[in-house]
C-alpha cells in the first residue's frame, strides 16, 4: 500500500491553473441565489436562514478552489460539518452540492499529491461523521458516494489529460527546432553551392580584354 501511495504522495501541483473567468463569478452569485430561493420555498427546513447565511458566506471561497484547493476543501466541508452538528438534522440545503461537486474535483485536479491525500482523508472523516450523526438510507449513501467518486474520477482524468498534452508539447518543440535547423541548413547549403557554381563560371569565362587581344 505504501508503494502505491508513494508516487501519488510525491506528485507536485500543476502549474497551468487558469485565472478566474466569468464562470467563477457566476458561480459565486448562483450559490447564494439558489440558497435563498431554497430557503424561501422550504419552510419546514430546520435553521433554514442560518444555512442560507452560511452558504452566502462560503460562496466566495470557491474562487480560490484552484490556487488553494486544500484550504477551500477543508473550510467548506468543515463549516458544513459544524453546521450539521448545530442543526442536529440530516436535512440541508441542496445548494451545498455545488461544493460537493466542485471541490473533490478541484483538489485532485489542482492540488499536490499531499493535498489530494489530505483532502480525501478529510472527506472520509466527514462522511463517517455524517453517517454516525445522521444515518442515511442505503440509496442516499450509494448516490452520494457515486457523486463524490465521479467528481474525483473526473479530476484525475483531467489532470492526466493535461499532463499527457504537456508531454506531447515537450516532444513537439525539439522536433520543430530540429526541422527548422534542417531547413535552414538546406537553404544555406543551396545558396553556398549556387555562389560556388557562379564563381566557377566567372573564373572559367575569358575576360573581354583577353578576347580582344587574341583577335
Amino acid at each position: 500500500m505504501h508503494a502505491l501511495l508513494r508516487p501519488v504522495w510525491r506528485e507536485p501541483r500543476p502549474t497551468d491553473a487558469p485565472t478566474r473567468v466569468w464562470r467563477d463569478w457566476l458561480l459565486v452569485v448562483l450559490v447564494p441565489v439558489a440558497a435563498a430561493l431554497e430557503g424561501t420555498l422550504q419552510a419546514d427546513l430546520p435553521f433554514r436562514w442560518l444555512q442560507v447565511a452560511v452558504l452566502c458566506v462560503l460562496a466566495p471561497v470557491l474562487l480560490w478552489r484552484r490556487t488553494r484547493p486544500l484550504l477551500v476543501f477543508v473550510v467548506w466541508f468543515g463549516v458544513l460539518a459544524v453546521l450539521g452538528i448545530v442543526t442536529g438534522d440530516g436535512d440541508g440545503l441542496y445548494s451545498a452540492a455545488f461544493g460537493l461537486l466542485l471541490l473533490p474535483y478541484a483538489i485532485v485536479r489542482w492540488g499536490s499529491g499531499v493535498q489530494a491525500v489530505a483532502g480525501l482523508g478529510v472527506l472520509l472523516v466527514s462522511a463517517v461523521a455524517s453517517m454516525v450523526l445522521s444515518p442515511a438510507s442505503p440509496g442516499d449513501a450509494i448516490g452520494g458516494s457515486a457523486i463524490l467518486l465521479s467528481s474525483l474520477a473526473l479530476g484525475a482524468a483531467a489532470r492526466y489529460r493535461s499532463r499527457a498534452r504537456a508531454g506531447e508539447l515537450d516532444q513537439v518543440a525539439p522536433r520543430e527546432r530540429e526541422n527548422l535547423a534542417r531547413d535552414l541548413h538546406d537553404t544555406v547549403a543551396h545558396y553556398v553551392s549556387a555562389i560556388a557554381v557562379r564563381s566557377r563560371r566567372r573564373t572559367r569565362s575569358p575576360t573581354p580584354c583577353r578576347s580582344w587581344c587574341t583577335s
